[in-house]
């Protein structure tokens, strides 16, 4: 018997991906009531309901999947399906990570927290949609759907800038 991978099971994992960020705002909704998150923790900016996550997080998923296809496909990148699971978990547990030091009142440390992957890219890239989906995934429970984006958004952009930067800087050394 065969069994499917994720990237050939597309659909499959994008409506587990639906599936989970529902419980998650099922729960939400059951428990007193969608949260709104505000941009910089302030009311006089805008807000994000948690069930924008019930479009945000498929679309990440689909886009996803979908550039690693084109990827494969065109023969730019070589990915196999450990690689894709261990960026993906890895995201996830940074993303769990920080939304626990979020829950635990753990601001101070969460500040410099979030600034690891940015570090990592120094000796390495980081910068893979996969990271994203999992940083997001890992970050519904406490943050919904949408603020993951935009954080892991900015924070890929980051380390993908320093990644490339390092790698000028080494060529030219060399």
């Amino acid at each position: 018997m065969k069994t499917k991978s994720i990237l050939t099971g597309k659909v499959q994992f994008i409506v587990t991906t639906f599936i989970f960020t529902l419980i998650l705002i099922l729960r939400e909704y059951y428990s007193g009531g969608v949260i709104t998150h505000y941009l910089l923790a302030r009311e006089d900016l805008p807000g994000f309901s948690n069930w924008w996550g019930l479009l945000t997080v498929p679309l990440l998923t689909i886009l996803t999947l979908y550039i690693k296809s084109r990827l494969t496909k065109g023969k730019i990148f070589k990915i196999n399906e450990s690689q894709f699971l261990t960026r993906l978990l890895g995201g996830f547990v940074f993303g769990a990570m920080a939304s626990l030091l979020w829950e635990f009142n753990l601001e101070h440390i969460l500040r410099y927290f979030i600034l690891l992957p940015i570090v990592i890219a120094v000796f390495k890239p980081v910068h893979f949609p996969e990271y994203l989906l999992g940083f997001v995934l890992g970050m519904l429970f406490s943050f919904g759907g949408v603020l993951p984006n935009i954080i892991g958004t900015v924070l890929l952009i980051m380390c993908f800038v320093v990644n490339k930067l390092v790698q000028i800087v080494k060529n030219l050394i060399v």
